[in-house]
Parts: C-alpha cells; structure tokens; sequence
C-alpha cells in the first residue's frame, strides 16, 4: 500500500500546473521598476541594470535569446543578461561609459508563466554624466522593391567625428525606428537586416544608408530604403510581342525606375539582319502612363460620339412618328455641355496590358507592380522599379518571322553598369485562312450605335 501510495504522490507531483478554479491570467508581465529609475543622473554606472517585474517570467523569451532582447545604445560593449525570477538583469562587458546618455530598450519577448508575452518595448533612459537634451531621429527603413516597412532591422547612427559612437535601434513591424535623447552630430544612419545575429554588417546583408547632421533639441525624420547588394549585372531573359508594335523585355534583375533609357544601346532585327525602327523605349510605368492617356483621349472621343449618335437618333424617331415634333428639331442638333457630362461613354477596347490582356478604361492603370506584397511607392511616393521596359517600334512586325533584340549598356537598380544581353520572339501567323468564312463581328440591331474604330498601342 505505501508503495503505491508513494507511486500515485510522485505521479501527482510531476503534473504541477496552474491551481484549478480562480480567474485565468490573460494579463502580460508588466515591468514596474528599474534599478537606475529612469532619467537618473549617475556620476558613475559600476553595477548592473535590472528590471523587475510584477509576476514571476519565463525563463525563455518567446524568440531569440534574452542577451538579444535587450539593446542598450549608444553602443559601447557586449550585451549580458541574466535571469530570476522576477527580474532581468542587464550587464554590459568593459562597463558604461561616463558622459553619455543610454537609451536600454527591453524588446517584448518576456513571458509570463501562463504565455502571456509583453506587448510593447519598454525604454529606460538615464544619464552618467551627459546632460539628457530632448533630440529625437526617427523614419521608417523601407524595402526599395517592395515600398513595405521592413520588420526587425538594426539601425545604426554612427558619429562621424573621432569619437565615433554607434547609437542603436531597431525597427518595428512597420518598419519604424527612433533614436531618443541622442546627441547632436554629423551621423550616417544604416540599417540592416542582421540574418547571422552578429551585430555586424555583412557586405550581403540588405542593406541601405542615408548621412544627416543632427543639432541638439532637433526633431529629425529620415526615410530611407534598404536593398540586397548586388554584384552582377542585368541580363535580358526575354523578349515578347504585346502587338505589332510593341514589345515587352524582361531581365532577371530590377532597373532603376529613373534610369535614362536613352543611354542604352537597343537593336531589333530579323534573322537576315533587316532592322526593325525603335521609335522609343519607356519605363513601365512611363508605358502604363502613356496607355492611361490614350484611353482617356478615346473615352472623351466615344463620350462626344454617343451624344451626337443619340441625338440623331432621337431626331429620326421624332420624326417618324409626328411631323409636328419633327418640325421642332432644328437640323443642326447641338451638343450641350451637360449632356455631354451627363452622358454614358462607348466603352471601345483598349490597347494591351503588360501581360497582352485588353484592358478596357476601368481597369487601366492597374499593372504588375500593384499585385503581391508590393505597395503603391515608397513612404514619401518613391516610385518602385520593374524588371520589364517596353519598345515602341517604328515599323510593324509580320508574322511568321523571328526576330532578334540585342541591348547593351543597362545598368540595374543597385547601379551595376554593363547589362544586356540578346533574345529572340517569333510572331505565330493567323489561323484564319479567308475572312469569307469569318462572322460579321459588327452586326448588331439597328437601334444599337456601333463604332468599329480600333485602338492600337504604338499607333502615334
């Protein structure tokens, strides 16, 4: 019987957990004091940080590590932290530096026992000698291809005096940073995504950084982008035909948006060497804003073409049915102003899209750089790049023909010069073999106003 009574006890024992009944804790650890209190004035700081806690925390963070859940800026040593029961305590290797004024940000990864997680970074500031002057820095650090805040990034100001202090921050998950209570000074701001967690910047790691000069007392915003570094050029790796005077390259790496494409070298030939005109090279945005103006020009055109069409209409049924109301229609019909804004425009089809769909008026402007995680432009509107620039040809195309398109002298978006390269596109030839077998595409009952005028992209 002791046996098994010791056996059911040990069993009992391996299976603590919270106490049942009561109210379920949903609340997360709360820090309610620091050790030095914030915005103390220090002669020295020989000891550690602590911050203790209003309920007893994990002993693991909820990712990472705790040394790496504490950034103490400006910089000045090896981040250690330590763990109780209540408390985190933070040292820093070689000791806090006199004159200056730290920033510690706890990052919110501590947890409670029940798994509830700080929802919010907690700052302590103080002072060991320096006099804490209300200077702030902050932006948002965003992704030159996508235009999106980027989560979790280190940004370093670095002095660029001799003394060359790094103050640190990290961004949140809308790619925002701040630096509080930093002193005045010429800085160069970078931020990186730190992937090895080395609190190095490695020559691969995304990265991007702007210099500024910061006075005491300034309030100060920068945003800036970060991109992968690159060291290879920008190959062409297709060539295709949107019509017969059109044509869509795309390369393997993105170009900058404001790159002159009149430096490049572009040719379009057929295989026995006939060159084909390049009456222009456009950007993709530069194409999607010539095609917006193109249909804009018809919709106003087919708007004007639906009034006068009614109104003649109007005029022939009037006329048919009582010679009175026919009197009363002068023969030359004006067009008012209101009617015409009144109006409901032909809705005619439209020139190509980038991926050869028709797009008709209310769906122009829409193109590839609106589609997955991709914003509509940096924070202060900086246009996006593309991997796709559009030729619009002098000459028409034929089918049943191959063509060639050399181009040399492109330079992508991190400005890696020397780009290009060759490919080739054949135009399939119609299937129809005599129109007399073809459907009468533009008959319609005689009370519908149909307007067979086409609209072809690259006719100028």
């Amino acid at each position: 019987m002791s046996a098994a009574l010791g056996i059911v006890l040990a069993s009992s024992c391996a299976q603590q957990g919270a106490p049942p009944g009561g109210p379920e804790d949903l609340r997360p650890p709360i820090v309610i004091r620091t050790v030095p209190d914030t915005f103390e004035l220090l002669g020295t700081m020989d000891g550690s940080i602590r911050f203790e806690f209003d309920e007893r925390i994990s002993e693991r963070p909820s990712s990472g590590t705790f040394d790496n859940a504490v950034i103490i800026s400006p910089r000045t040593g090896e981040v250690v932290v330590g763990h109780s029961s209540r408390s985190l305590t933070v040292e820093l290797v070689g000791g806090f530096r006199p004159d200056l004024v730290y920033r510690v940000t706890l990052l919110p990864v501590v947890r409670d026992l029940f798994g509830n997680q700080m929802r919010d970074p907690f700052e302590l500031i103080f002072s060991t000698g320096a006099e804490t002057v209300p200077t702030t820095l902050a932006g948002i650090a965003w992704d030159r291809v996508t235009g999106s805040g980027v989560d979790e990034y280190q940004v370093w100001a670095t002095a660029l005096d001799e003394d060359s202090v790094v103050h640190v921050a990290v961004t949140d998950n809308q790619g925002v940073y701040a630096f509080r209570y930093i002193p005045g000074a010429n800085y160069e701001i970078t931020a990186f995504n730190d992937r090895n967690a080395d609190a190095v910047i490695d020559m691969m790691e995304i990265q991007g950084s702007r210099n500024l000069s910061i006075e005491n007392g300034d309030t100060v915003f920068l945003n800036f982008p970060v991109l992968q570094p690159d060291t290879t050029s920008a190959t062409l790796v297709t060539a295709s035909a949107l019509d017969s005077v059109t044509l869509l390259l795309e390369f393997d790496d993105y170009l900058d948006p404001g790159l002159v494409l009149e430096t490049i070298t572009l040719t379009v030939a057929t295989e026995d060497g006939t060159d084909v005109l390049v009456d222009s090279v456009l950007h993709e945005h530069d194409y999607l804003a010539y095609v917006t103006m193109v249909m804009d020009s018809l919709v106003v055109l087919d708007s004007l073409d639906a009034v006068l069409q009614a109104s003649a209409m109007a005029a022939e049924i009037a006329a048919g049915l009582d010679s009175t109301i026919a009197d009363s229609i002068p023969p030359d019909v004006g067009v008012s102003q209101e009617v015409l804004e009144d109006s409901e425009p032909v809705r005619r089809r439209g020139p190509p899209d980038l991926d050869g769909r028709s797009v008709s008026p209310p769906s122009r402007g829409v193109g590839p750089n609106s589609a997955g995680q991709r914003q509509a432009g940096g924070p202060d509107g900086e246009r996006l790049p593309a991997r796709r620039i559009v030729v619009l040809l002098g000459n028409s195309l034929s089918p049943d023909i191959t063509y060639n398109v050399a181009i040399s002298d492109l330079e992508n978006l991190y400005g890696v010069p020397q780009g290009g390269g060759e490919a080739s596109f054949f135009i399939a030839p119609s299937d129809i073999d005599d129109v007399a077998d073809v459907t009468d595409s533009i008959l319609a009952p005689d009370t519908v106003a149909v307007d067979t005028a086409g609209v072809e992209v690259g006719t100028r």
